[in-house]
């Protein structure tokens, strides 16, 4: 590929120049393939501006003292709602009339390649090109009513009293309040009329309508920080982090084309994982169904020790759910459905075919773990019942006097200890500098690599103690 050969062919060019603005603008498709009449790209503008227009009466309104800035609020979100029942009322109108029916969850790619023939301004072709409409009847509820919600909150959010009290210019309030209003015009033309295709994407097809809630959100979480300063009193830091939001509002449309930010259901998912694993004290999870479980569980238990009257009742009810939530608790199922072979039954089936021999302990359930979970489990329990009965009122002076001292020092050694171990499994150690001298060097026979390899048995079952003695420690303390 020679250094003449362009980056985007003449087609690739002439695609991005109509995706990226569509993309950028929430929606629009101002650059067609072929010739449309004006009214198509009128059409699209006003409706574009809507929002602008609706949260402009609102602000004069409130700048002119003809309404308090409650009442405009209320104003523009009323209207703006007003405004989307009557395109989705539209929307489905032009469905009907053209009798199309759309298989969900299989939308045609070669949709923005065909011409479409536009007779007048609101033909049901135009229309169904400008707004496709929903496909089910629980997204035009919703996304109606988060439109004029967005608009009313969007409106308090960027009154032009609050931007110059923000930054003490009136100059820098016009540019962010302008600027501003483009970005919530994006995020309503997404969420309403069409919705763009995104950079950022999670799933391949967006079969629940998920996609145009992802720009509201954002400018929710913005809006919600506003309103924390105003309800919350003065406070510096929520009042610098208010300033520098409203400027990097005004960079979410960037934000959003270049695909920095990602979408709803990915930032879900991501944001339950951090709260579980941080917050809730829980393992990243390997699917989403395991990880909305583990969450749901593990939130339950967290509020649950809220409403426990008794303290002793909340230590012990946290040991015990804090022990089986660190489990392995998927070996569950198939040691119902094959007791046998987990309890150690390894005679023959009928067909003649032995049972696979018993892994190493502590790797699958069986009868030795059950019996070592259940003698941990009682000794948690009753570690945490005394020391809450003999310490409890004890209030210590400070963490190296009281017991948490040692109890510390104690568990960085088993970490060190816990690491050495793990680390001489391996071939290589230390990040794969150096060689093990402890592993096999030759791989001749199984016999012989099994015979050489004993002591990294040792060390792994000797690590697997420490692991549950440092599990018993942390739970009591």
């Amino acid at each position: 590929m020679g250094p003449d050969v362009p980056l985007l062919n003449e087609y690739k060019q002439e695609f991005f120049w109509k995706r990226f603005p569509q993309t950028v603008l929430g929606g629009p498709r101002f650059k067609l393939g072929y010739c449309a009449p004006p009214f198509v790209y009128v059409n699209q503008a006003v409706l574009f501006l809507t929002p602008w227009l609706f949260g402009g009466i609102g602000t004069l309104l409130c700048q002119l003292k003809l309404l308090q800035e409650l009442h405009a609020t209320v104003l523009a979100g009323m209207l703006m709602f007003g405004a989307a029942a009557g395109v989705q009322a539209l929307a489905f109108y032009a469905a009907r009339r053209s009798g199309t029916v759309e298989r969900l969850g299989a939308p045609n790619i070669l949709v923005d390649e065909e011409e479409v023939e536009f007779t007048h301004c609101v033909s049901p072709e135009t229309v169904r090109f400008i707004a496709p409409g929903k496909r089910f009847g629980l997204n035009v509820v919703l996304h109606t009513v988060l439109a004029g919600v967005l608009c009313g909150f969007g409106t308090w959010y960027v009154f032009l009293g609050r931007l110059t009290a923000l930054y003490g210019s009136i100059g820098i309030s016009m540019v962010v309040f302008v600027l501003s209003w483009v970005t919530l015009c994006i995020a309503e033309y997404s969420l309403i009329v069409n919705t763009a295709t995104e950079t950022a994407t999670f799933h391949a097809q967006d079969t629940y309508e998920i996609t145009p809630l992802t720009r509201p959100l954002y400018i929710f979480i913005f809006i919600a920080v506003d309103l924390a300063v105003r309800f919350s009193g003065p406070v510096p830091e929520l009042q610098l982090a208010s300033q520098v939001l409203h400027v990097l509002f005004l960079f979410l449309p960037l934000l959003w084309a270049l695909g920095i930010l990602p979408p709803l259901d990915a930032l879900l998912l991501w944001g339950m994982e951090q709260t579980l694993v941080f917050c809730l004290g829980g393992s990243p999870m390997s699917s989403n169904l395991r990880l909305l479980l583990m969450f749901a569980i593990s939130a339950s238990v967290a509020v649950s020790n809220y409403f426990i009257p008794s303290t002793l009742g909340v230590v012990l009810f946290s040991v015990s759910t804090g022990f089986l939530l660190s489990l392995d608790l998927s070996q569950v199922g198939t040691l119902c459905r094959r007791p046998r072979a987990a309890f150690g039954d390894h005679g023959f089936r009928r067909g003649g075919s032995p049972h696979p021999p018993p892994s190493s302990f502590g790797w699958n359930l069986g009868f030795r773990e059950l019996l070592l979970y259940l003698s941990v489990f009682l000794v948690a329990m009753a570690e945490a019942g005394l020391l809450h009965h003999f310490l409890g009122s004890a209030q210590p002076q400070g963490l190296v006097t009281g017991p948490q001292g040692p109890v510390s020092y104690l568990l960085l050694g088993l970490f060190c200890l816990c690491w050495t171990l793990r680390e001489i499994q391996g071939a290589y150690v230390f990040g794969g500098v150096f060689l093990n001298p402890l592993y096999p060097k030759g791989l001749n026979s199984v016999q012989t690599f099994k015979q050489r390899s004993r002591g990294l048995y040792f060390a792994a079952a000797i690590r697997r103690v420490l692991l549950y003695l440092g599990e018993l420690i942390t739970i009591s303390v």
